[in-house]
């Protein structure tokens, strides 16, 4: 029988990838702070108020990975009233003006280095230690009996309702998980290949929008019971033969428009092969002559971290291997962070 590898993998995950509350801070802090600031802008330059605020992303969706909370970015829309929203003689502001209404309510007072900038969907606030802020902004109205949302996109007002990525990802944990302990089995194997794809420097993946779409579309209803090692190979695989037969990747709710570009395939294609060596690697956990050694040692190998180092030094000592060594050159190459699809996961 093959080593039952989930007990370090969970101890990994608690330590060196869940992201705490209290570690989440800073970003309600900068959120809060420029809601405010929002606020105050739009009142001094006699712009409509939002009706409200609405938390995206991994945020929201409780996916959020250590190496992104002091560098990557948080996403809070703001809805408006669409009656709210008119131009001078009255008639409904374009998606690039309202945008451009919200870039200038953050500008007033001129505080940030790199001012904010309109961007495809959204304003984004930069911050000197690489942290920003995305503001996508919405309007609502009444139309035939029904409640309508749209998004502020490139140049038109496109369907889009700012909670609606996190209620499909919430309902599918719930729905589909096997267990409740923290966040659930769908949600860690979600935070694993996101900490998994940013863990070298040179690799330029897929957004956290699309790994988390990829990862529900692949897992199973109902899991992998006590098993987080068996679901997040399973999962892998799923993904990679997924990729080799259609590298395009889908909104999961209305608009199902696709959300990857010539941009995001050159990094979905990286994902695509770079999971061949992660399964290699991961897929010695199958083996009957697995032991906690080679179940160790692969989990080094596939996340690039020291988190099991000492444990595996005191199991190659007992052995005599003398293989306790580093077990892979970082690469050279830096990250490229530029782009992006205008998601918000």
């Amino acid at each position: 029988m093959s080593y039952d590898a989930n007990k370090p993998l969970t101890d990994f995950h608690n330590a060196r990838v869940f992201v705490d509350e209290a570690s989440k801070q800073t970003a309600r802090d900068r959120r809060e702070a420029n809601r405010k600031r929002l606020k105050n802008g739009l009142t001094a330059n006699e712009d409509p108020q939002p009706e409200k605020f609405v938390v995206q992303g991994s945020y929201a969706m409780h996916t959020m990975v250590q190496s992104e909370v002091e560098t990557s970015d948080i996403d809070d829309g703001a809805v408006f009233a669409r009656s709210s929203l008119k131009g001078p003689r009255d008639g409904d502001k374009t998606a690039n003006e309202a945008k451009e209404m919200v870039r200038k309510a953050l500008s007033v007072k001129d505080e940030f280095k790199t001012p904010p900038e309109v961007r495809k969907n959204c304003v984004r606030v930069y911050y000197n230690d690489g942290f920003h802020v995305d503001i996508p902004v919405y309007r609502t109205f009444e139309e035939d009996g029904r409640t309508k949302k749209e998004i502020a996109s490139a140049g038109e007002w496109k369907t889009s309702d700012p909670e609606d990525i996190t209620n499909w990802f919430n309902d599918a944990v719930t729905s589909k998980s096997p267990d409740e302990t923290n966040g659930r089995q769908l949600r860690r194997i979600v935070r694993l290949l996101k900490y998994w794809s940013k863990s070298r420097s040179s690799w330029v993946m897929p957004s956290g929008f699309i790994i988390s779409v990829l990862t529900e579309e692949i897992y199973q209803h109902q899991g992998w019971t006590d098993r987080d090692d068996q679901a997040l190979l399973a999962v892998m695989r799923g993904i990679r033969n997924r990729l080799l037969f259609g590298e395009r990747v889908y909104r999961p709710v209305d608009p199902r428009e696709e959300i990857t570009n010539d941009l995001s395939l050159s990094r979905v294609r990286k994902m695509r092969d770079e999971l061949k060596e992660a399964i290699d690697e991961l897929s010695k956990i199958e083996r009957s002559d697995c032991d906690e050694l080679m179940a160790l040692k692969a989990f080094k190998s596939v996340f690039y971290t020291d988190f099991w180092d000492k444990r595996i030094k005191e199991l190659a000592d007992d052995s005599g291997s003398g293989n306790s060594g580093k077990l892979f050159a970082e690469p050279k190459q830096p990250v490229d962070k530029r782009g992006g699809t205008g998601q918000y996961a």
